[in-house]
Parts: structure tokens; sequence; C-alpha cells
């Protein structure tokens, strides 16, 4: 069974897997889209052995989602001088494809130890976040007076199925 650690270092997030049978690390800084990812992670992931990992590695294709939910604020004045508030709540998706190139130990004739991230790409974001003092979107008049931020969850997959 793994259990998963997540924490922020310097605004970044870290992701670090343990795993019962063997130490594999999945490490990720989300702001640069670098990082590392094990061979055992991914054959875990796609039910590859070895020989299936070695033949498929150049193709495996990596991506990134994020979800910010966010708590927002707002507050109007009607005609009548009655003032009102009312918060939201939105969600901010985003999903990125991860660059990447194979690591692997030459003197034990090329065998793939993990993947290299060097960056991300292809980056598509659902929703924005607005700012305090805006018009909050859709709802003439009414101005943002708070913005908070509530929880994130980042997911990170190859070739579509998560590695967890």
């Amino acid at each position: 069974m793994k259990k998963i650690v997540m924490g922020f270092a310097a605004g970044a997030l870290a992701l670090t897997v343990f795993s019962s049978s063997a130490f594999a690390a999945v490490t990720f800084d989300s702001t640069t889209g670098t990082g590392f990812v094990g061979k055992g992670d991914v054959q875990n992931a796609l039910g590859l052995n070895n020989a299936q990992l070695q033949k498929e590695a150049a193709d495996l294709k990596f991506t990134y989602e994020s979800v910010d939910t966010y708590e927002i604020t707002v507050e109007w004045t009607t005609g009548e001088g009655t003032r009102g508030e009312q918060t939201h709540t939105v969600e901010h998706n985003k999903t990125s494809s991860l660059t990447s190139d194979i690591n692997s130990q030459s003197r034990t004739a090329k065998q793939i130890n993990g993947f290299n991230l060097n960056g991300l790409s292809n980056t598509i974001a659902e929703g924005s976040i607005p700012k305090v003092g805006e018009n909050f979107p859709g709802n003439s008049g009414h101005k943002v007076t708070e913005v908070n931020l509530v929880s994130s969850t980042n997911t990170y997959y190859v070739n579509g199925v998560a590695l967890d």
C-alpha cells in the first residue's frame, strides 16, 4: 500500500511516494514542471513489467492537473441603499503536458530507472479568479471583497493513468 505525503517547499509542490516493497520517489515542482518519476511508479500505474517498460518508454506521455478551490465574497448595494453579501465557491482547473526524457543507467545496458520531467507545455486553464475590488463575473454591481484559497488537489498522470 502506498502512502502519499504532500508538502509545500519554497512555494512549489513536492510529492513523495513511499512504497512498502521498495522506496520509490516522485518529485515535482509545479512552478517549473520539473522533477523525476521512478520506473516503479510508472510500472505500477500501467501494469508493465521491465521488458514492456523498456519497449514503451519512448512513447509515454506525462501530464499534471491541478484544481484550486476558492471562496469569493462579494458585496453589492441595491438602488434603495440596501447592502448585500454572498460567498461563492469557484474552481480553477489547470492541465499541462510535461516534457520528459528517459533516465537510464548506462552501466547496466541502458536499463531505465525513471523519467526526468523537464517542464510544462500546452497548459490549458479553465476559469479565472477575480481579484479584490473587481466586479464578480456575471453579476453586475457585485464587487469582490475577499478571495480565499480553500483547497488544492494535484494529480500526475502517465498515458492518462494517475500515478498514485
